[in-house]
């Protein structure tokens, strides 16, 4: 998976999944919305990450699902004692959009590296 310094392809999807996360979690998810983050994710994983970026990359992603997990259970105890509502309910929603984006793009990098640790045997 190597880079190449005159695309910039993989920039523009990643910049893409991140505002269409925002503006989607205004927004009630739609299957095909999901689909759409999902493939910017695993663009961005494939155009954009090298090997020697592959420990940071995972590491990064997996920092963003637990704590987008945390963060949205953390909005559902508090929503009401703040008297938080909808806005609670559109951080939790741009919360799952950014999981929805990250997550193909980490299986893929995630198993690209068992195999190249498994042949490396």
């Amino acid at each position: 998976m190597a880079k190449n310094s005159g695309n910039s392809m993989g920039s523009y999807a990643f910049l893409a999944g991140i505002v269409l996360s925002i503006v989607l979690g205004f927004m009630t998810a739609q299957a095909w919305m999901v689909a759409v983050l999902a493939v910017l994710g695993l663009i961005v994983a494939v155009l954009n990450i090298t090997d020697k970026e592959v420990h940071s990359y995972l590491l990064a992603n997996v920092a963003i699902m637990v704590g987008a997990g945390a963060f949205s259970s953390m909005l559902t105890v508090l929503a009401a004692p703040l008297n938080l509502g909808g806005i609670a309910t559109m951080l939790q929603g741009i919360l799952g959009n950014l999981v929805f984006f990250v997550t193909p793009g980490a299986v893929l990098i995630a198993l690209k590296e068992i195999y190249s640790l498994a042949k490396d045997q």
